[in-house]
């Protein structure tokens, strides 16, 4: 039925809906008091000419400008539209139930009388909501409430015969109520048709997740479900219903995890294989325990695939070796890529193989562990390969939502694994001495270039004896004599002397040439913050690759080598860069444009972009019994910032990657978010407010708030005209920022 919900039982508020039905709108008697025909047509057609046809556009709350606009109505009138804004408040879920709770008392209190707070449908279990109805209807909530007016007038008109006719069916009543001029724009014919017969309509409350959903579960395409009439997409949606009950023998909810990724993100779901008789998973146990923890295990796996993409669905199957089953799940955070092959001797012969990288959220050891079993999986979703050759098969829909339910139901895993000194991190391989590799990783900030470079590159140099690499940050001050050589003062007895020491690089340089047979590396973070033609000096020619120097272990240069050498300048010593040193960088693209970086290094670098990956992101609970979508949030940003500034200048998804609640998620706007826009937009606060979309609601929804300031009132005795009139912003506090004044940058009003 449409009325299921796995989280919570609705009941109460479904039976104050019908309460309603009859009380109010098949009759005109009042629902929170005795008074009879308060619903009548003569108050209604009041509130539309107090109301409805006295809008007030000006600055100011929702409540504090409706009290201005019924100030001159009757007592009825005002109750009428405390009882008004209580019907508009029983589906949405991101408003708290002691806010519904006070705005509609202080309401009622303007006809001189006070509504009892213990007043049984205003108690919680009714207020407390059913879904979220998203940031618009709370925003322009006076959007809604000038339709149901419009609405409850119309069928007003109607004589008592006609009335119960038109609720007896309710594809009639969702006719006759998405058939009044402006509907389609409004929220509310879905969310009063589900709270009248909550089993037949969809507990959704847009009809682009209703067009989603269809086009997400169908063949339909979205753009022609557009041209589908309300009533078409209602009654295509019950049919749908129907029939994925009947497959999957149970109730389900389109926000379910498993229904929703199918409709709403749109991923796909893969299989990967682990075969433990050829491959050991040394970290098994560390990475077991940090998913435990809650913290996502960073892992590389082969698939034979090239389609997966960043932010969709894998899980991992277990084979080879019993007990066999589904161990892991997870995320793609790179989408497939070529690398030295898994196995040792395939990878020294030079093979290599495809991989993802995988974020794994749940880990379980099979051993220990409930997991999904092989056996159950063939045995409900026979249709589904679940005992691959190769990793990285596509999963179905249905069976993807089979296993995603079967997950779920494992018991929880608690505590934690102990991490001892045989558990080693999995140490990638060295790379064979060759042509060195000169790379720069860039893009915008947050998208992940230091956290590849740890990642990715650096463990390639790390060894248990010694690491053979540098890892160093260029700054505005940095120099050719920290990175190359330079003169050092020395004082020794009180006397002052100078000393040729040799830099970072230099000191690099000289222990490779030693160790021909092993690579070694330079990681400069943040390299476009440096002069480079200060600091590299001659050297910006010694780092190409045809330019570099072959040593013999003695660091001897082999004869035969044609690289080339410079005598420095300091020391005046022959220095050439061998051929096994590798040069890789990051750059931010936020703080310099990769065009006005050294030519003369662009010339010699190869540089791999990495862009912001909203895909990568989920949603994080409200607070309010909402969400809010991270991955709308960082795309709606993005795609402002990219119009208004440069596409460099846009924000990675690592700012909201570890958001796991509304308290974090606040905390990362008012301290890392905004700041990165003040700097962006050298605190133009008109930009920074559109791309907040704060202009599009009240003030009690806006993140940056505009005042007018009068120049009269600061300059008297002043000409007004000369100084002119002036705005000042105020950034609301951290612990004010709302649910919706975060979720209104990514939903549109209309």
């Amino acid at each position: 039925m449409s009325r299921f919900n796995p989280h919570r039982e609705f009941s109460p508020i479904y039976s104050a809906a019908a309460k309603w039905k009859n009380r109010s709108l098949l009759a005109d008697d009042s629902i929170l008091s005795s008074d009879e025909n308060l619903w009548s047509l003569v108050h209604l057609d009041e509130l539309d000419q107090r109301f409805v046809k006295n809008l007030d556009a000006g600055e100011g709350d929702f409540l504090s400008k409706l009290k201005v606009q019924l100030s001159e109505g009757s007592p009825d009138c005002r109750r009428l539209m405390a009882e008004c804004l209580w019907l508009l408040l029983l589906f949405p879920s991101n408003i708290g139930a002691a806010k519904k709770r006070e705005n509609v008392r202080e309401i009622y209190s303007w006809s001189g009388e006070e509504l009892d707070a213990t007043h049984p449908l205003l108690d919680n279990m009714v207020l407390e909501g059913i879904g979220s109805a998203g940031t618009a209807y709370n925003t322009h909530r006076w959007r809604e409430l000038v339709f149901l007016i419009g609405a409850l007038r119309d069928f007003k008109r109607y004589d008592a015969a006609a009335r119960k006719e038109i609720v007896s069916d309710p594809l009639v009543f969702s006719g006759w109520l998405s058939g009044l001029p402006e509907a389609r724009q409004r929220q509310l014919i879905h969310i009063l048709s589900h709270l009248l017969f909550p089993d037949s309509f969809e507990r959704v409350s847009s009809e682009g997740d209703k067009r989603r959903i269809l086009a997400g579960f169908g063949d339909t395409p979205e753009r022609e479900i557009r041209k589908w009439s309300t009533t078409e997409i209602d009654r295509t949606l019950l049919d749908l219903r129907r029939r994925l009950e009947e497959e999957h023998g149970a109730e389900f909810d389109f926000y379910e995890e498993a229904f929703e990724a199918q409709w709403k993100t749109q991923t796909k779901n893969w299989l990967l294989s682990w075969n433990p008789s050829k491959w050991t998973w040394d970290t098994l146990a560390f990475d077991r325990a940090t998913t435990i923890t809650g913290e996502k295990a960073d892992n590389r796996w082969r698939c034979g695939s090239s389609k997966p993409r960043e932010g969709d669905r894998v899980f991992l199957m277990r084979t080879g070796t019993a007990p066999k089953g589904v161990v892991a799940v997870g995320k793609v955070t790179r989408a497939p890529y070529e690398a030295a092959h898994w196995d040792e001797t395939r990878k020294e012969a030079g093979d290599t193989t495809r991989f993802i990288d995988v974020a794994f959220d749940a880990i379980r050891d099979a051993t220990s562990d409930p997991i999904v079993t092989l056996e159950e999986l063939e045995r409900l979703e026979s249709g589904q390969e679940w005992n691959p050759q190769s990793s990285g098969i596509e999963i179905k829909s249905k069976s993807a939502r089979t296993l995603e339910r079967l997950w779920k139901a494992l018991s929880l895993i608690t505590g934690s694994s102990a991490v001892t000194d045989e558990i080693a991190a999995v140490m990638k391989p060295t790379r064979p001495a060759g042509e060195a590799l000169n790379l720069i990783l860039y893009g915008p900030p947050g998208t992940g270039k230091t956290y590849r470079l740890m990642n990715d590159y650096l463990p390639d140099y790390q060894e248990q004896a010694a690491d053979r690499f540098e890892f160093i940050t260029f700054h505005q001050s940095y120099a050719y004599e920290d990175f190359v050589e330079g003169i050092r003062p020395v004082t020794e007895k009180g006397v002052i002397t100078y000393e040729v020491r040799p830099g970072v690089l230099k000191r690099l340089c000289e222990r490779a040439r030693r160790s021909p047979d092993k690579r070694f590396a330079l990681f400069i973070d943040e390299i476009n913050r440096g002069n480079i033609a200060k600091i590299f000096g001659e050297l910006i020619s010694l780092v190409e690759v045809d330019k570099r120097i072959v040593t013999d272990s003695s660091g001897k240069r082999v004869p035969g080598c044609k690289g080339l050498e410079v005598t420095l300048p300091y020391s005046g010593e022959r220095f050439g860069v061998p051929t096994n040193v590798d040069v890789i960088g990051t750059m931010n693209t936020a703080d310099r444009s990769i065009a006005l970086l050294d030519s003369a290094l662009r010339r010699r670098f190869r540089f791999d972009e990495l862009t912001p990956k909203p895909e990568l992101l989920g949603t994080v609970e409200d607070g309010a019994g909402g969400t809010i979508d991270l991955r709308q949030l960082l795309g709606a940003l993005n795609a402002r910032l990219s119009r208004l500034l440069h596409r460099d200048q846009t924000l990675g998804h690592s700012y909201l990657y570890k958001v796991k609640s509304f308290a974090q998620l606040r905390r990362v706007f008012a301290r890392e978010i905004l700041p990165f826009l003040q700097e962006a937009f050298y605190d133009d606060w008109r930009q920074i407010r559109l791309v907040l979309a704060d202009q599009t609601v009240g003030e009690e929804f806006q993140i940056v708030r505009a005042h007018t300031q009068r120049a009269d009132l600061l300059f008297p005795m002043a000409d007004p005209n000369e100084i002119g009139g002036g705005e000042v912003f105020e950034i609301v506090r951290e612990d004010d920022i709302t649910p919706d004044a975060i979720r209104k940058i990514y939903e549109m009003p209309e």
